[in-house]
């Protein structure tokens, strides 16, 4: 039976709003790389001797812990539309940043560049974890046509159905108890490509008693979200556990705090100019901060400081830091969309 819905056509005027929330999940990649990634989780040991500082951590990891799934939702939001020059200005971009940081490893520190034999490799994502977060991404957007003909075509109960069957799927063996590796923690195509159907579903087809309450009600679930993880993990370390679980990209209540920070988004009114022009270039941040040539150092720094300055003396430095690679990393997108419009001309506006 065919869906009578029709899919909204992709908006040529940015709304900001969700433009916004773009650039809030590039920043938000940043902070909980910030934390759990250059710093160790805390143990039940330094947590008894530094009870407040990993309770702020904890906190931090709360906030952020939903860049990763908001940056996928809002492709799902919208919709992909694929396209060939799209896709190739996609791969124009990695392959830019990549250039950039070998260059800039070639000047500053050569010897981050031997054997030779690994430049390739990284520069072309070869190695399991380099910008795993790309390669999931481009078999999501490979994927796109076939999963946005199933939303058309789909029932309303066939789609909640493909939802919830693969939602039960991802927590058994995906979640609680890791048993398929290929999309363990969601660190996977397939976990983006149900992410991308559940906002999709959600903008089609919305239940009024959730998901069209007041802004202020999202904002509430997802600061309670916030609240459950900071006191939970917090619990769990204080008690020597492990509690990594609920810091996945597929744990629901990640899922569920990522989808009402969407949805409070959705429904803020804004126009921007300079938000668009900075959105454009958002996702360069991750590209930067976490290129394999480049963005150990980042995580070095942070851990440096961390282990030898004053709690506020790292975070002052943290949040320089954040801001100088954001800042760096629109301005370097810039100089790249310059060199990529002349290409585009030339091989897809004939």
């Amino acid at each position: 039976m065919k869906n009578n819905n029709t899919l909204p056509s992709q908006v040529k005027v940015r709304d900001s709003n969700m433009e916004l929330l773009r650039i809030v999940a590039m920043l938000l990649v940043m902070v909980v790389h910030a934390n759990f990634r250059a710093l160790p989780v805390p143990g039940m040991a330094w947590l008894h001797a530094h009870p407040s500082s990993g309770f702020l951590m904890f906190m931090t990891e709360g906030f952020s812990i939903v860049a990763v799934d908001l940056f996928v939702l809002l492709s799902g939001w919208y919709g992909i539309k694929p396209r060939l020059n799209r896709f190739a200005e996609l791969v124009f971009q990695v392959l830019f940043f990549g250039l950039v940081a070998i260059a800039g490893c070639a000047i500053f520190v050569p010897a981050d560049l031997r054997p030779t034999s690994s430049v390739f490799s990284r520069l072309f994502l070869l190695g399991d974890f380099d910008y795993w977060f790309v390669k999931a991404y481009i078999a999501m957007y490979l994927f796109a046509p076939a999963l946005n003909t199933f939303v058309e075509h789909a029932t309303r109960r066939q789609f909640a159905t493909v939802l919830l069957s693969f939602l039960a799927f991802q927590c058994i063996y995906g979640w609680l108890w890791e048993g398929t590796k290929w999309f363990v923690a969601g660190y996977s195509a397939i976990s983006f490509m149900w992410l991308y159907l559940l906002a999709r579903y959600v903008r089609l087809h919305p239940v009024k008693w959730l998901w069209q309450r007041s802004k202020w009600f999202d904002l509430a679930v997802y600061l309670g979200c916030v609240a459950f993880f900071t006191i939970a993990m917090f619990a769990i370390k204080w008690q020597g556990g492990r509690g990594g679980f609920l810091y996945f990209y597929n744990c629901p209540i990640v899922i569920v705090s990522a989808l009402h920070l969407l949805l409070f988004f959705s429904k803020i009114s804004l126009r921007s100019r300079l938000i668009n022009w900075v959105a454009v270039s958002a996702f360069a941040i991750y590209l930067t901060h976490s290129s394999s040539f480049i963005g150990k150092y980042y995580d070095v720094y942070l851990l440096q400081w961390f282990t030898q300055c004053s709690r506020a003396d790292f975070i002052g430095r943290a949040v320089l830091l954040i801001v100088g690679v954001f800042i760096a990393s629109i301005l370097l997108d810039k100089l790249r969309l310059l060199l990529w419009r002349p290409l585009n001309d030339l091989l897809f506006k004939r």
